[in-house]
């Protein structure tokens, strides 16, 4: 289960890269401590969750910024990447810090296609960044909740 909840946290980093991240280390601190490997067991803090979650906030209010480069810029595949890469090791190690990586690679593009799909179709940019905004932070929850 760890692992699938690894890949799509992954996925969800795609729509918003820190807030999968902020959300285990939330999870961490509030929830359930247990589940992170002892090297990560500095999510489960609040120096660590406090800027995590600012950078998740910041995030939902940049992205609709006109001048916000493209997620499948070189910088913000990489942030996407190591993001759900800590996310999944925090919670198991490893091959879960590999599903997030895969699923990250994978929701890059496909949240990006989304976001596209769907501002066409809501004739809307910024109602299409909210409707990302809300699959981010209930999917996110909704795996942290079912799944870890």
């Amino acid at each position: 289960m760890i692992i699938l909840a690894a890949l799509l946290l992954g996925i969800l980093t795609g729509a918003r890269t820190f807030m999968a991240l902020a959300l285990v280390s939330g999870y961490a601190l509030v929830i359930a401590p247990q589940p992170l490997i002892p090297a990560f067991g500095w999510l489960s803090e609040w120096w660590a969750f406090v800027p995590l979650a600012a950078l998740a906030g910041l995030e939902l209010w940049g992205d609709k910024q006109p001048r916000t480069p493209s997620r499948t810029e070189t910088g913000g595949v990489l942030a996407r990447l190591i993001a759900a890469a800590v996310a999944g090791a925090a919670l198991g190690g490893l091959l879960p810090a590999v599903a997030g990586i895969l699923g990250a690679a994978a929701g890059t593009y496909g949240c990006a296609f989304l976001r596209a799909w769907l501002a066409a179709r809501l004739d809307s940019d910024f109602r299409a960044a909210l409707a990302e905004d809300a699959l981010a932070i209930c999917g996110s929850l909704a795996v942290l909740v079912w799944l870890v």
